[in-house]
């Protein structure tokens, strides 16, 4: 069976290039923290997330994309002792951007001696198919790491808020203000869930610092315009989290390190 994706191996190993010192770090924060089965889990979702984003498109900042996931997974390592919760930060993104690569790596694995249908899998396939792909990729995740990890990547895996404000017929300020509520209202259903709030907080903390764009852009004016109150929700949530919620002993280092961010970069006079 074969499947088959546009891939620029050129670029897969100038990224890997790129980063390869950020790997070397997590793997050795991991080995520090984890040691025996949770490590060889999560040296296998490491190597499944670079397969699945050194493809990927550079992110907005130019860096490969998959730093991203990696400082994700390191912040979480630094917050939580759940093994399943690294994995799942190193993949929370998978199904999201690339769920025809994890699509066509299942069908790999499942039927390697099939060779009975050539696809190409190209932009419009993947929005034809997305919903089947996106299936697919909880299930191979499933499969591969776990009933945990579906969870955690199932639940920080956005909705496409943006066909949907297309499909009200929804446009400009209107819908990227629609979007930005539903998603406001999808992280606050992920905080009820200490876990999740710890994944979402490490990867929000990285998101919400908009430092190295250009104040002056788009994306840095659609950014902040989503962000903005999500810093907000988000804050509010710490302040009032109990002694017995993960994230309470490194609470006030969190609210000062967002509150230094907000105060720069969002804060209005």
């Amino acid at each position: 069976m074969s499947f088959e994706l546009n891939l620029n191996q050129d670029k897969i190993l100038l990224s890997r290039e790129k980063i390869e010192d950020e790997i070397s770090d997590f793997k050795r924060l991991a080995s520090e923290k984890f040691t025996g089965e949770d490590l060889k889990n999560i040296n296998e979702a490491l190597d499944f997330m670079l397969k699945i984003h050194l493809p990927q498109k550079d992110r907005f900042d130019g860096r490969p994309f998959a730093s991203h996931p990696l400082a994700v997974a390191k912040r979480v390592i630094g917050l939580s002792d759940n093994p399943e919760l690294v994995m799942a930060a190193l993949i929370h993104d998978g199904v999201e951007d690339q769920s025809d690569h994890i699509f066509a790596m299942r069908l790999a694995r499942k039927y390697p001696d099939r060779d009975f249908i050539h696809f190409e899998i190209d932009e419009n396939v993947k929005e034809k198919y997305k919903e089947i792909f996106s299936t697919w990729s909880f299930r191979e995740i499933e499969d591969r790491f776990g009933d945990a990890v579906k969870y955690y990547v199932e639940n920080m895996t956005n909705h496409d808020f943006n066909s949907l404000a297309e499909d009200l017929g929804l446009e400009g300020e209107e819908k990227q203000d629609f979007i930005n509520r539903l998603y406001i209202e999808h992280v606050e259903n992920i905080m009820n869930d200490p876990e999740l709030f710890t994944l979402k907080l490490a990867d929000l903390s990285i998101n919400v610092d908009l430092h190295s764009l250009d104040p002056e852009s788009k994306k840095y004016a659609k950014l902040k315009r989503k962000y903005k109150s999500v810093i907000e929700t988000v804050l509010d949530k710490l302040k009032n989290i109990q002694t017995s919620h993960p994230l309470y002993v490194n609470r006030d280092d969190i609210i000062e390190d967002l509150t230094k961010i907000y105060n720069q970069q969002y804060k209005t006079n």
